[in-house]
């Protein structure tokens, strides 16, 4: 099984003796890669980073705007590529400015190098909070996943299949994604985080038939949406589109709408330091726990899938969770912190609840925490 010095050892070898060098990029992975290319390469010279959003420096090296690199071109001779989703992109925009020798990164390599070592969390005491031992296992196996992709994500399919048979599909997801454990019929209103095209708001108004009211928040609704998807939700009048982003408190923020991947949208402080290619609008934001008292509701049910805003959102949701007990679905896959931290956070506030988890992909991604009030909890 190759380790991330094999895997990097393999890509550096490909670059040329004496090169002078640019890394496009700014995050971690572009640093993880001069920091191996100072110690195992030292013919190669860096002579600057590249990026879309920002100049300054790093380590000591310069970082130049990417709209003014056709200028730097003739500095270098190669210049590599510290992103994964826009790679090709960036290539075609590189190539176009002059440049030559565009190495592009793996998708192993990729998730190798922006993999964080979270040595700190007590993994046992997270899985802990989930009630049953297979649960608790899955969660565990998928943090050998998020801590050693190399290693696990080959694998991961062969474990879905042995253990999850009945119901995994590589290709698909689930139809039980966010429905797992809840409670259906004890649910009349719904908030919706993160709606993204309104697939999900359309999946509960079918699963939930006592559901009257959904509440959908997505601020990007009009870029996201198909005609497939939204003429159901015009159909649909328990459905209702709130174009605001959910946060802890009402007020006014810098939002990251993608343009090319159109997924993964987010606050920007929620969740920084993204190359693929986006715009940055400003949106309105509000708490749930404000939400709730502006519409004068009980909420019976909440999704969240925000985009590292999970933790944000429920601590502008704690008056709604301990007053009114609804059923939560949580994705916690966005960050390890987040992980490892919302079930106990989760588990510290809410009392007499049954947590639950679940994975939905073949990958690290999908994870969601549940919790469900004892008093409404399924048997099984």
């Amino acid at each position: 099984m190759f380790t991330k010095k094999d895997l990097l050892k393999d890509f550096t070898d490909k670059i040329g003796e004496n090169s002078k060098l640019c890394i496009y990029g700014s995050n971690k992975v572009a640093e993880k890669i001069f920091d191996y290319l100072q110690e195992k390469r030292k013919d190669i010279e860096i002579k600057f980073f590249a990026d879309s959003k920002k100049g300054g420096e790093l380590k000591s090296v310069p970082i130049y705007y990417g709209k003014n690199l056709s200028k730097y071109k003739d500095e270098v001779d190669s210049i590599i590529v510290a992103s994964f989703s826009s790679r090709y992109f960036l290539e075609l925009i590189l190539r176009r400015m002059g440049f030559k020798n565009i190495y592009l990164l793996d998708k192993d390599l990729f998730e190798t190098l922006n993999c964080s070592k979270s040595k700190s969390w007590d993994v046992n005491k997270s899985a802990s909070v989930f009630k049953t031992r297979k649960e608790r296992e899955l969660y565990k196996f998928i943090s050998k996943v998020r801590q050693d992709r190399v290693k696990y994500l080959p694998i991961i399919n062969d474990y879905f299949n042995k253990n999850y048979k009945e119901r995994y599909m590589a290709d698909s997801m689930p139809k039980e994604h966010y429905l797992d454990f809840v409670n259906k019929d004890a649910i009349k209103n719904v908030i919706d985080g993160g709606g993204f095209d309104g697939f999900t708001s359309v999946l509960f108004a079918d699963a939930f038939k006592n559901v009257e009211n959904i509440y959908m928040f997505e601020p990007c609704y009009n870029s996201f949406k198909t005609d497939l998807v939204d003429a159901v939700i015009n159909e649909d009048k328990r459905i209702k589109i709130i174009p605001k982003g959910l946060w802890n408190e009402d007020t006014t923020l810098n939002f990251r709408e993608e343009t090319q991947a159109t997924l993964g949208s987010a606050i920007v402080d929620a969740k920084p330091g993204v190359t693929r290619p986006h715009k940055i609008i400003s949106i309105e934001t509000t708490s749930i726990d404000s939400f709730a008292i502006s519409e004068n509701v009980k909420i019976d049910y909440i999704k969240l899938d925000v985009e590292n805003a999970e933790m944000t959102v429920l601590k502008g949701a704690e008056k709604v969770l301990l007053n009114q007990r609804p059923q939560l679905a949580i994705s916690i896959y966005h960050s390890d912190e987040h992980f490892y931290n919302i079930p106990l956070y989760l588990q510290s506030l809410l009392k007499d609840y049954e947590f639950r988890f679940a994975h939905y992909s073949g990958r690290y991604v999908e994870s969601v925490m549940y919790a469900i009030p004892k008093e409404l909890a399924r048997k099984n």
